[in-house]
C-alpha cells in the first residue's frame, strides 16, 4: 500500500512579506499601546502628586501666616520689655513675665507630602511644565534656609531655658506653669516674685541678652518668611493654571 505525501508548496516571496508586516505591525501596535499606558499612569501620577502639592501649599501659606503673627507679638512683646527697662520700671513680676513668654517661639513647618511623593517617584522628570519645575525648586531652597535660621534660633533661646533653670525661683516657675493660660503669651505675671533683679541682676541680664538675640531673629525669619509665602502663592498659581481642572 503506497502512503501519499502532500507535497508543500513553497510560500510566494509575497506571502512572507504579508506575515512579516502583520507580525511587524502587532508588535508596534503592542509596543505603542504599552507607551500610551505608562504615560497615562505617568500622567496620573503627576496630576495626583501635584494636588497634594497644591494642598500642602494651602496648609504651608496658613502656617506662614500663623508664625509670623507669633513672631509679631513676641517682638512687640520685646519692645515693652525695654521701654520698661528704659523707663525704670521694669518689676521682678515683669523679669518672670517677659523672660519666660519671651524665651518660648513658633516654629514653621512645612507640610511636603507631595513634594516627598515626586521625590520618591524620581525627581521633578515627571513634571513638564518648566515654571512649576523652577517653582519647586525654588520653594525647597527657601525651606532649607528658612530651617537654618530657625535652628540659629533655637540654640541661643535654649541657652536661655537653661540660664533661666538656674536663676529662676523654682517656685514661681512652677506657679506659672501650673496657671499658664493658651495663648501666645501663655504664661502669666506672678503675683508675688523674689527681688531677682537686686540679688541676680548680673543673670538677668545675661537672661535679657540671650532672649534679645534669640528673638531678633524673628525679624529675619518674618521677612523670609514673607518671601516664602509670596513663593508659595506663586507656584500654587502655575499648579492650578496647569491641573486645576484636573483636581475636581
Amino acid at each position: 500500500m503506497e502512503v501519499h505525501h502532500h507535497s508543500h508548496h513553497p510560500k510566494k516571496w509575497k506571502e512572507y512579506i504579508t506575515e512579516f508586516l502583520m507580525l511587524f505591525l502587532a508588535v508596534t501596535l503592542g509596543f505603542f499601546a504599552e507607551n500610551v499606558r505608562e504615560h497615562q499612569i505617568e500622567k496620573h501620577r503627576e496630576i495626583s502628586y501635584l494636588k497634594n502639592v497644591h494642598e500642602d501649599l494651602q496648609l504651608d501659606i496658613k502656617n506662614i501666616e500663623n508664625v509670623i503673627s507669633q513672631n509679631t507679638v513676641r517682638l512687640q512683646a520685646m519692645d515693652t520689655l525695654f521701654q520698661a527697662i528704659n523707663n525704670n520700671t521694669i518689676s521682678n513680676e515683669d523679669v518672670y513675665y517677659y523672660i519666660r513668654n519671651l524665651a518660648l517661639r513658633a516654629t514653621f513647618e512645612s507640610s511636603h507630602v507631595g513634594l516627598d511623593q515626586i521625590k520618591s517617584a524620581g525627581g521633578l522628570r515627571m513634571i513638564k511644565n518648566p515654571e512649576i519645575i523652577s517653582g519647586i525648586q525654588e520653594y525647597e531652597r527657601a525651606l532649607d534656609a528658612l530651617e537654618k535660621l530657625e535652628n540659629v534660633r533655637e540654640r541661643t533661646l535654649e541657652q536661655a531655658r537653661f540660664k533661666m533653670a538656674a536663676v529662676f525661683e523654682p517656685t514661681i516657675s512652677y506657679e506659672m506653669l501650673v496657671h499658664q493660660g493658651q495663648g501666645i503669651m501663655r504664661f502669666n505675671r506672678p503675683q508675688k516674685a523674689d527681688a531677682i533683679l537686686e540679688k541676680n541682676k548680673s543673670a538677668v541680664k545675661e537672661l535679657l541678652n540671650l532672649v534679645t538675640f534669640g528673638l531678633n531673629s524673628n525679624r529675619y525669619l518674618n521677612n523670609n518668611l514673607s518671601k516664602e509665602k509670596a513663593n508659595g502663592l506663586k507656584l500654587d498659581s502655575a499648579i492650578l493654571k496647569e491641573y486645576g481642572e484636573d483636581f475636581d
